[in-house]
């Protein structure tokens, strides 16, 4: 599978998920700890690993790269990246 196509694989998956189940979120509107954003961030992070993981092992070195990043690229920025990459090889 190309990365287009397992990108969109990924996202319908992730669309669904989001549909049938929301997370929970903090609404007694005195959060002062952003514990909202920080679930946020930490779901899109998970949701970049599992992306990476999924790859073929021609992208191993990407992979790791990405995974050094700090902070964490966004998955757009992830697919992106993967896709002039796959223009190379």
């Amino acid at each position: 599978m190309d990365i287009t196509a397992y990108y969109t694989r990924a996202k319908q998956l992730w669309d669904e998920s989001n549909a049938v189940s929301a997370f929970p979120r903090y609404e007694c509107n005195k959060c002062e700890c952003g514990v909202n954003e920080k679930s946020r961030k930490y779901r899109e992070e998970r949701k970049l690993i599992r992306f990476l993981m999924g790859l073929n092992s021609i992208y191993t070195t990407i992979k790791g790269n990405t995974l050094m990043m700090t902070p964490f690229p966004t998955i757009i920025q992830t697919y992106s990246l993967l896709v002039q990459e796959e223009r190379q090889v």
